[in-house]
């Protein structure tokens, strides 16, 4: 009998992310320990946040993408196309890891096919969603099911910012939240079905809704959703991609945020159980803490246009993969990318801790998956399946 480790679909997927980021980890390492120069080894960029739409139907006071097209519709017809993400996917095989993101993803007819790419070639898909055209969203989201291999993750995340009117009031559309909670409870059922296929919440704080956040959380709790399937990201600033440096309420009252964050990983030990969550605290209390940020080195940000950026925060604009034949280590090898990293370096960035920003910094290092794998192995052993799908990479 064949030896077969004790894990479901989603856990050996992980353990094939594991694999690929150990081995751009190992790259990068002995790269710095050996002094080969300044240029980033060739195994990065080994993970790219992908816009891959800035068409957005939410009103959000924390974000102003939906006001893009209405300010420039003419920029609408200058998005990636299909064939151009697939030569952008065939041009870098070394990415561990492709995340796309809007916009609303599902506003892009052919969003189906640009996940049908990445899974052919070996990679994970997914996205969160406003849920607001939700007959769209499960239309697109069941043809996509009965195309996926079933080799790889499905993420998906529907936003929810608090309850009833306090969603919808963030959001800017009444009735986005009863919207919001039949799709999650249609995606509930489909991991029932898929094995592959993984339903969380989504939860985006600002000083407008984080004191609610905890309400959101018992209810969803009450609710039947694990807490482990409940996420969160802070509000950030960004020009070149929220565009809401002018309009943006963060929360200031970080050691608040910080105590709530505590305080409900104490009342639901599923809450927050991974080393991003553990550090967001950190950070919240003492932003110069935890781990370098890599961005411009290990993983970057592409607009839809194909401009390149470090991260969602930073607006340097690196390059344009139109113009380097979408070969992002060569744009990587840039002046222009050489230059901002090594600003980077006599000047590292505090502004955020976010998981699609900073949470690759970590991964990044052998250090930082180190770190990661310490603090998780427990549940990586265990033949539980419900642990199993708690780890995170």
């Amino acid at each position: 009998m064949a030896f077969q480790l004790p894990f479901d679909t989603i856990g050996r997927d992980g353990l094939r992310l594991w694999a690929r980021w150990l081995v751009a980890a190992w790259r990068n390492d002995a790269r710095r320990w050996l002094r080969c120069g300044t240029n980033p080894t060739p195994a990065f960029p080994a993970q790219f946040l992908v816009g891959v739409t800035y068409r957005c139907d939410s009103r959000c006071s924390h974000c102003n993408i939906w006001a893009n097209y209405f300010q420039q519709p003419e920029a609408a017809s200058q998005e990636m196309t299909l064939a151009e993400f697939e030569r952008f996917l065939d041009r870098n095989t070394q990415l561990a890891q492709i995340v796309t993101t809007g916009g609303e993803p599902f506003n892009r007819g052919d969003i189906v096919e640009f996940w049908l790419a990445l899974d052919r070639r070996g990679h994970r898909t997914g996205c969160a969603t406003n849920a607001i055209e939700t007959d769209l969203i499960l239309e697109r989201e069941r043809f996509l099911l009965s195309r996926l291999s079933g080799r790889h993750l499905r993420h998906f995340a529907v936003s929810l910012d608090g309850i009833e009117q306090i969603h919808d009031r963030v959001r800017g559309i009444p009735g986005n939240f009863a919207r919001a909670w039949r799709l999650f409870q249609w995606a509930r059922e489909q991991e029932r079905r898929y094995p592959f296929y993984r339903a969380e919440i989504s939860s985006t704080l600002t000083a407008a809704n984080y004191r609610e956040f905890p309400a959101l959380v018992e209810w969803l709790v009450k609710e039947g959703v694990s807490p482990d399937k409940i996420a969160f990201m802070g509000a950030l600033p960004s020009a070149h991609y929220y565009r809401n440096e002018k309009t943006l309420k963060p929360v200031a009252a970080r050691e608040e945020l910080a105590g709530i964050l505590e305080e409900l990983k104490r009342k639901h030990p599923g809450f927050g159980q991974n080393y991003f969550i553990e550090s967001h605290r950190q950070w919240l209390r003492n932003p110069a803490s935890g781990v370098a940020c890599m961005a411009g080195t290990a993983f970057g940000y592409i607009d839809p246009y194909w401009n390149v950026y470090p991260c969602l925060v930073l607006g340097r604009k690196l390059g344009n993969l139109r113009e380097f034949d979408f070969d992002a280590r060569k744009l990587w090898r840039s002046p222009a990318a050489r230059q901002f990293r090594a600003e980077l370096a006599a000047k590292p960035c505090t502004l955020c801790f976010n998981e699609c920003n900073r949470w690759q910094s970590m991964r990044a290092t052998l250090g930082g998956l180190a770190r990661i794998a310490w603090r998780q192995a427990g549940r990586v052993l265990r033949a539980d399946r419900g642990k199993q799908r708690q780890w995170r990479m």
